[in-house]
């Protein structure tokens, strides 16, 4: 092939390579070695007069000397926790982040938490993570690797604790 240029010789000239789609879409690369704080406490978005923890104490919560408690497990999108005869799960739909509560086949979604919220506060923690979105946290929790647990004790409302493992 002496003397052949790239029109005569066969080979795929600039317009067309972008054209035909010759460059391919780069999938993000996230550095999860970034993150530094995996573990925050963080409450339910208050929207109700009493807040999702105390509905949930009152009605789900067990009985410790006199008082109710609802101190739970670790809880997470990819299978559910028994609590009290109860099946908890989280479940993310249209930006919130729900409290699946099952009980003999019927369920009820409390919709505790915005999912920007969440997004947000692990932002704020983990300042050199810039990859902490709606879609990135939807998909730890769908993974079952952010979890959230409640630890509302006898003595005192804790609040809620949220873990990345």
């Amino acid at each position: 092939m002496n003397g052949a240029s790239i029109f005569d010789g066969g080979f795929t000239t600039y317009p067309k390579i972008f054209i035909s789609g010759g460059m391919k879409k780069r999938k993000r690369v996230i550095d999860e070695s970034l993150i530094v704080v995996k573990s925050f406490i963080m409450g339910p978005d208050k929207t109700t007069k009493n807040g999702y923890i105390n509905n949930l104490k009152n009605n789900l919560g067990i009985i410790e000397g006199g008082v109710r408690t609802f101190k739970t497990r670790f809880i997470s999108g990819n299978k559910s926790v028994k609590y009290n005869g109860y099946d908890l799960q989280l479940v993310v739909k249209n930006g919130l982040i729900n409290l699946s509560v099952s009980l003999d086949g019927q369920t009820m979604l409390f919709d505790c938490w915005s999912i920007n919220s969440v997004a947000n506060k692990l932002s704020q923690k983990n300042h050199k993570c810039d990859f902490f979105d709606a879609v990135y946290v939807e998909d730890l929790i769908n993974k079952g690797r952010l979890k959230v647990k409640f630890n509302v004790s006898k003595l005192k409302n804790h609040g809620t604790t949220w873990k990345i493992v």
